[in-house]
């Protein structure tokens, strides 16, 4: 490892990136011309750029024989020559394809094979059925060669994977020219030719394949390799795992340098990273207001089709390795950057050397955000969030309740945040908790189940773009009137780089828990605040106020004791166990999605309305017992009142028992958590079932 500061490192690193980048691009650009051979028959075998063509050879043209008056040798040693000549692209008078000359660099992959070139009738026949193995070569070579010469004055990525493959053909030119250097020492016999050529078969017919298909889809870079390792795992050609790690090489090393150095260095817009902001080189220049997960999540588009299928199990870890050496640099960070070289070699194990590098650059830079963020105090903050928006913290909200309870009870247009706001910090004056500041108050426009519905509708849009889901946003019409102990609920603004964990996504769910568990901490103050002011109602009513008192408790009881606190905890020591800082981002995500999966705020909505509805027939029933205790309509408003309650009570424990049930569409932990609430209310609606 190379130890750099990542912060102050970027000017020389931005020199070394292109030096480095400036070397692979001309060493991929340029190829130099085949170097002459020593003989004048390896020098035929070189310069065929029009193959299968009549032209002169060696300074005289093929001879045309009348192989019937031949003997056998003479046979044998004609028909070797002109196969010799043939596989290199040179025609020969006894050796002719069914199809016209022009169509074979065009064949498809699929008829490449159907290529079929005959051997004069007039050789015997013995000498016919041996060579004919041996005629599929002609086509794939003319394929191949034709495709060298197509693209080497292209300057698309065709290009690239012709100067590669030329390099592979001079092996093959130079094992042309030992053939025929065998056969004019009378060293090579038919059978001989058949044993040295057959293992060269394969390798063109998967050249030939290989080109075929890049003709004809004319793929991009990531496309092209992409293709090149499809052919290597069918083929199992090692020719053509060189190949593709020859090519790969620029490729791989924009990826080196992302994930060891968080750089973009791209040129041709071939890599399937692009840096949207202005200055890309550097994020150092930021202010703390632009430095915020949003920024973050938005910075880097990605680009599918520009990523090759042999790192697509890798592309998160890439993107993110990168993406969080330039977080570090903005908490100007020192650290030790990686500098080790990134090869794409296909091998056939659990995991390859590649993966490895990748895998390791990625947790460095993970590892050491995690440790920043501890340092910035992540799990107070964690546990700031439990303690306020989960109720955990009980003198703050019983001290809010008690300064706010009457506002609340009025419609949401007629307050006014910043007196809810200096109430929200007076209720934390007697805290010590050094983060409290970062609390504020936020009245929302919504009732629950819009807002749960609303979430539902975006989430569909995002994964299917549906036009058929409309029904949530008419939901915000039907909500004529919304209280304020509705509409009220906490904000949390914590400063960089804690909001890159907690922002507005994470923070949107915990608001949704937290004005649930407001609305039923609310009912539970105004029954207190009733009974405090010295209502004595019936021994029915009575009983009647005992029995919403508890089924609200209940309620509340169940989603913070066996849901979130069980939850929250194991998030805490997630915190403190883990080694990167995707642990701690997924068991963030994974707890909150739990909690309201658990808690029954997820769709369908129908138990948050029926939640609601329940929670208004107690505030009413609450107001109701305050002004007509005495009144001579009391104990007929108290039956009305139990008549509800009961049908409500009966609604909500019918919904669950169903969602508990084996066959119900709920995962396991959800039905569980149905059973529990169940045995919580069953006390209470023991008479209705």
């Amino acid at each position: 490892m190379n130890s750099e500061n990542p912060a102050d490192c970027e000017p020389e690193m931005e020199c070394e990136v292109k030096s480095e980048m400036c070397q692979i691009i001309s060493s991929s650009d340029f190829m130099e011309s085949t170097d002459k051979l020593k003989s004048t028959s390896e020098t035929r075998f070189k310069h065929n750029a029009g193959s299968w063509k009549f032209e002169s050879v060696g300074g005289f043209f093929l001879a045309t024989e009348d192989v019937s008056k031949l003997s056998l040798r003479k046979q044998e040693q004609v028909l070797i020559r002109d196969l010799i000549y043939a596989f290199s692209g040179v025609p020969s008078s006894h050796i002719q394809p069914e199809i016209s000359l022009d169509e074979i660099p065009y064949l498809t992959t699929e008829h490449i094979d159907k290529v079929h070139f005959k051997i004069d009738e007039r050789f015997t026949g013995a000498f016919r059925t041996l060579a004919n193995e041996l005629l599929p070569l002609i086509g794939y070579y003319i394929s191949v060669q034709s495709f060298i010469e197509e693209t080497s004055l292209t300057r698309n990525c065709s290009r690239f994977l012709g100067n590669a493959l030329q390099k592979d053909m001079q092996q093959y030119f130079e094992f042309q020219a030992t053939l025929e250097t065998q056969l004019n020492e009378q060293k090579l016999n038919l059978r001989q030719l058949v044993q040295q050529v057959r293992p060269w078969l394969p390798t063109m017919q998967s050249f030939a394949s290989l080109t075929s298909r890049v003709r004809r889809l004319e793929p991009n870079s990531a496309q092209l390799l992409s293709l090149i390792d499809e052919q290597q795992q069918h083929f199992k050609s090692e020719r053509l795992r060189q190949l593709i790690t020859d090519i790969s090489r620029y490729y791989m090393t924009m990826v080196q340098l992302w994930t060891q150095k968080g750089i973009i260095y791209d040129v041709r817009g071939e890599f399937f990273i692009e840096d949207t902001s202005a200055n890309a080189m550097s994020s150092t220049l930021l202010s703390p207001k632009q430095c915020c997960h949003a920024y973050w999540a938005q910075r880097y588009r990605l680009h599918v089709d520009r990523l090759p299928t042999f790192l697509e199990p890798l592309a998160e870890r890439i993107l993110l390795a990168g993406k969080y050496l330039n977080v570090l640099r903005q908490c100007n960070v020192h650290m030790n950057l990686m500098q080790e070289t990134l090869i794409y070699v296909p091998k056939e194990m659990e995991e390859a050397p590649h993966e490895q590098l990748i895998r390791s650059s990625y947790q460095l830079p993970a590892r050491k955000l995690l440790e920043v963020l501890v340092q910035e105090q992540l799990a107070e903050h964690l546990q700031n969030l439990q303690d306020y928006f989960l109720l955990q913290e009980r003198n703050f909200i019983d001290a809010l309740l008690a300064k706010c309870a009457q506002q609340l009870e009025q419609n949401v247009d007629n307050l006014q945040p910043e007196k809810l706001q200096r109430i929200t910090q007076d209720a934390l004056q007697l805290s010590s908790n050094p983060h409290k500041h970062l609390l504020r108050c936020q009245l929302m426009d919504c009732d629950v189940a819009t807002q749960l519905g609303n979430r539902l509708k975006q989430k569909l849009i995002t994964r299917e773009a549906s036009s058929e889901m409309d029904t949530p946003s008419s939901q915000l019409s039907e909500q004529l009137t919304l209280c304020g102990y509705e509409a009220f609920t906490l904000r949390y603004e914590p400063k960089w780089p804690i909001s890159l964990v907690i922002h507005e996504a994470p923070l949107e769910q915990l608001q949704l828990l937290h004005r649930v568990l407001f609305y039923l901490r609310y009912v539970q103050h105004q029954f207190q605040s009733a009974c405090h002011a010295g209502v004595i109602p019936n021994l029915r009513a009575s009983e009647l106020r005992r029995r919403m008192i508890e089924c609200i408790e209940q309620l509340e009881q169940h989603m913070i004791m066996d849901v979130v606190q069980p939850r929250w905890q194991k998030l805490l020591l997630v915190v403190q166990q883990a080694q990167l800082v995707d642990e701690v981002l997924q068991h963030f995500q994974s707890t909150l999605d739990q909690c309201l999966l658990l808690c029954l705020l997820c769709e369908p909505v129908i138990f948050v309305r029926s939640l609601f509805i329940l929670g208004q027939q107690c505030l009413n029933y609450s107001s109701f017992m305050e002004q007509q205790a005495t009144s001579a309509d009391f104990d007929a408003g108290v039956l009305e009142y139990e008549e509800q309650f009961n049908s409500q009570l009966s609604d909500i424990l019918d919904l669950i028992t169903d969602l508990a049930r084996p066959g119900s569409n709920c995962g396991n932990e959800e039905r569980a958590s149905c059973k529990q609430l169940v045995q919580r209310l069953e006390s209470i609606g023991k008479d209705l079932r």
